[in-house]
């Protein structure tokens, strides 16, 4: 049943009584407040978006003076250059002042030679006297940094692997930039050299009980500091070279049986003697560790802190590069007790911070992010914590493992290259260096070397950079 509704009849003539005007809708009548937070969160999007960007842009650029960050990723690998057998070895030294440095035996005799780090266009070449022979070995060691770095190079002619042919060597101390010779000395040919803040160190016998490391300007020969060891039963002149190897904030010397942890102002930090013919390694926040490996018992290692402090461990060395020095107060192992399990430890006291069934393979450290590849996966591990982030199955091992600061890149040492996004593992893109390089053949493939580029060493010895 329909309702009836009274309706009220207005007479045409009667006067019209003013209603007021229909009310705008809510949105019509905020529309102007509407416009102003639009344009608002526009702006805010615009600015986080800008901001994110700029924040992005300072990370890599400050990742970029990291050791061993890449050159920025783009998804083609392109050739930048390639050095022949007689020069490769410039790859692992690294640029003084953006210039490799290598040498080698030419007809008529020694050459060293400039190549630029970006173009691999040859800079300079500087015959240099005397000359160590047809089949000399040649390596030089950037010193120092940016317009002030020089490059120490030396050569020497071994008939064997420790079979040494001449009582010394030549150390030419050379501009990088023109190849002018600054100054030259004489080594004997055991005498081991590297570099620290600035300085080249020197490690020989001081007498036929001691040795002796010597911090000298690379120039002038004059010396910074000098550390002579405590009197080595059995004598200091052995066949061998000491390992000399930079640390964090140090140098480990090392003889057969004996290993002296010195800081940089030549002051000894630990002395370790106990007859094992051990391998010293640099660790992270100024750790060093010895280590003999047992077979299928695993690794037999000494364990020495910033401080001195001495214990005994099961686990092996984890190489973290790059590493950008985040979470300084740790550094990182591997246990094959308990199968290859990785390890953080604090380097203040040793003790264990956390422990993680990822078995790394390689590792890389970027804002307190450890990134880790395994046989069959990448991982990404908060260093402080343990905690996973994120886990990537791969479909093969990561044997080595590098990053732009934008992608993580990786590689099982053969000829695919992988990108992986850094935040979630997302794989980005994939290269066949075979398909790049027009060769079925590579001799290996990985982030070695001191250059900011993938390397891939050819059949014949030579070496070619990618970015």
């Amino acid at each position: 049943m329909s309702t009836m509704r009274s309706v009220e009849l207005v007479e045409a003539d009667a006067p019209l009584v003013d209603e007021p005007a229909p009310r705008p809708s809510w949105l019509r009548r905020h529309a102007g407040w509407g416009a102003a937070a639009a344009a608002v969160v526009v702006a805010v999007v615009v600015t986080v978006q800008t901001s994110s960007a700029a924040h992005d842009r300072a990370r890599v650029a400050a990742l970029a003076t990291v050791p061993g960050v890449l050159a920025p990723l783009d998804g083609t690998l392109e050739v930048a250059w390639q050095l022949d057998f007689a020069h490769s070895s410039a790859i692992w030294s690294g640029p003084a002042d953006g210039v490799l440095v290598s040498g080698a035996s030419q007809q008529g005799g020694f050459v060293l030679r400039g190549t630029d780090v970006t173009t691999g266009g040859q800079v300079w070449t500087t015959p240099v006297t005397p000359d160590p022979g047809p089949n000399a070995w040649a390596w030089c060691l950037p010193v120092g940094t940016g317009a002030s770095a020089v490059a120490v190079c030396t050569a020497g002619n071994n008939s064997g692997l420790w079979e040494v042919t001449a009582p010394d060597r030549v150390l030419w101390v050379v501009q990088p930039r023109t190849g002018g010779v600054l100054t030259q000395r004489t080594l004997p040919m055991t005498a081991q050299i590297a570099a620290l803040d600035g300085h080249l160190l020197v490690a020989e016998p001081a007498d036929d009980d001691h040795w002796q490391v010597q911090a000298v300007d690379p120039v002038s020969g004059e010396p910074a500091w000098t550390y002579t060891s405590e009197r080595v039963p059995g004598g200091a002149h052995v066949l061998d070279s000491p390992q000399l190897t930079p640390v964090q904030d140090g140098v480990l010397l090392v003889v057969p049986g004996h290993m002296w942890s010195i800081d940089g102002d030549g002051q000894l930090v630990a002395s370790v003697a106990d007859g094992d013919e051990a391998w010293w390694t640099g660790l992270r926040a100024g750790a060093a560790m010895g280590f003999t490996e047992q077979g299928d018992e695993g690794y037999r290692s000494t364990v020495v802190l910033a401080d001195g402090t001495r214990f005994a461990s099961t686990e092996g060395e984890l190489a973290v590069f790059p590493d950008d020095g985040s979470d300084p107060d740790l550094f990182f192992t591997t246990d094959r007790a308990d199968g290859g399990s990785l390890v953080a430890r604090s380097a203040v006291d040793g003790s264990v911070v956390w422990r993680s069934r990822v078995a790394p393979t390689s590792a890389v450290l970027v804002a307190g992010t450890l990134y880790a590849g395994t046989a069959d996966a990448l991982v990404a591990l908060d260093a402080g914590s343990g905690d996973q982030r994120w886990r990537r199955s791969v479909d093969h091992p990561v044997a080595q493992l590098s990053t732009d600061g934008r992608y993580l890149a990786a590689t099982d040492g053969s000829s695919e290259v992988d990108a992986y996004a850094m935040h979630d593992g997302t794989r980005a893109w994939s290269v066949d260096l075979r398909d790049v390089l027009h060769t079925e053949t590579l001799g290996s493939v990985g982030f070695f070397g001191a250059t900011r580029f993938l390397l891939a060493s050819l059949p014949d010895g030579a070496v070619v950079a990618l970015r």
